[in-house]
């Protein structure tokens, strides 16, 4: 059994049969657009890491296998929990006030699969209109956009939904990634798993004609299409290679996030020795090869599938599995990483600058800064992690919870 797949078996069985959805949108050829700049924050460093413990409260119950919180960032203070069946609930006041959005029929869930990921387009409060993930029945992971009139509606009719990519995934359930947000250049990206079982016996990670295995960043705000591929692009004029792709090598990233001077985190999980974090600088990652599967984390996995021709990018944090690397130390360990976000709210300046990660399998979160990983604090069966209007930190765990993370100085 492969990590990921440890990682959500406490998931129950599979929602309500799935209905199939319209066929695939063509990715090549699309229209292009010229990229865009937006500003950049310089980090803040302040507690030093070993005196940062991190501490978690509880904002709402009663949900069902969420799997990420975000926010609309349009001043409203609720809080959107996507649910791994294909529900997205709200959160406000520490209560779940309704259904935001119920697209079950159309969703295949259980194991690795189901609703993944949520991005509100950046100016919500003009444009209402958002984008979702998920897996359909016949295991493709397929990217919708929903709308609505108003971006104070409680609830958004499920047809209004329009397909704007699938990513096919056949044979295998697991290894999906799925989750999706805006950069700062104002594109949307979308990290999809390998698509494979142990190994990625498709070699589809390595592979620029397959999307699997890769982030990719498209435009999907450039006038009647539904989605255009950015000039910037770095195979946007090849002939052999997809459009789409901005960086490869990913195993499975299941959660990643942009911090405010734009530098992308990502979590991408190992396969039986070692997790990874991988940090991309604005504007340094067209064309980045993170390594697997010839590499797990910084050390070689499969060396046929190496290429002297390719420079691999390190990550900045390895975690090693307790299990299997000789010398681990149990306190640093894990097994099935939850990527999350770097901390730039204002209700503990303290934190600031520092960016906090998961781990399902030994339920823990740790703080990370300046290359080191502080201590490490329980946080059960958490799923994924998330911010409101105002950049705080939040999680999710698969027994129900929302959750507010903080810290205290020791």
């Amino acid at each position: 059994m492969t990590r990921t797949r440890r990682a959500l078996v406490a998931v129950a069985a599979a929602a309500a049969a799935a209905v199939p959805i319209a066929a695939p949108v063509s990715a090549v050829p699309v229209p292009m657009r010229t990229a865009s700049a937006s500003a950049v924050v310089s980090p803040t460093a302040l507690t030093p890491i070993g005196s940062i413990r991190l501490t978690t409260s509880t904002v709402a119950t009663g949900l069902v296998d969420p799997l990420m919180v975000t926010s609309a960032n349009d001043g409203s203070s609720r809080l959107f929990v996507v649910e791994q069946a294909g529900r997205i609930r709200i959160v406000q006041g520490g209560a779940v006030t309704g259904t935001f959005l119920d697209i079950r029929g159309l969703v295949a869930s259980g194991g690795e699969r189901g609703m993944l990921g949520l991005a509100f387009d950046p100016n919500y409060s003009r444009t209402p209109r958002f984008w979702v993930t998920y897996t359909r029945a016949d295991g493709a992971l397929v990217l919708a956009r929903y709308a609505t009139t108003s971006a104070s509606a409680a609830t958004i009719a499920p047809s209004t939904g329009k397909v704007v990519l699938v990513v096919p995934h056949p044979t295998y359930s697991n290894h999906n990634g799925g989750y999706i947000g805006f950069g700062p250049d104002g594109y949307l990206y979308l990290g999809t798993g390998d698509g494979s079982s142990a190994g990625d016996p498709r070699n589809n990670a390595q592979n620029l004609r397959s999307l699997l295995g890769k982030m990719l960043r498209i435009d999907v705000r450039c006038g009647i299409h539904v989605y255009c591929i950015p000039t910037t692009n770095p195979y946007v004029r090849s002939t052999w290679a997809r459009h789409e792709i901005y960086l490869s090598g990913l195993r499975n990233p299941w959660r990643w996030s942009f911090d405010t001077t734009g530098t992308q985190w990502i979590g991408d999980v190992g396969q039986g020795r070692w997790e990874e974090v991988d940090a991309i600088g604005r504007g340094t990652g067209a064309g980045r090869n993170l390594g697997w599967s010839c590499r797990e984390g910084r050390h070689t996995y499969n060396a046929s599938r190496c290429s002297t021709r390719v420079t691999y990018t390190n990550p900045v944090l390895e975690l090693c599995h307790a299990d299997a690397v000789a010398g681990c130390r149990t306190s640093k360990s894990a097994e099935a990483l939850i990527g999350g976000f770097v901390y730039r709210g204002a209700a503990y300046p303290g934190l600031q600058g520092t960016y906090i990660l998961g781990d399902f399998v030994t339920g823990r979160i740790w703080p990370y800064k300046n290359g080191v990983q502080g201590s490490p604090t329980a946080l059960s069966q958490v799923s994924g992690f998330g911010i409101d209007d105002a950049r705080e930190l939040y999680a999710v765990t698969l027994d129900g919870r929302l959750v507010r993370v903080g810290y205290r100085a020791v």
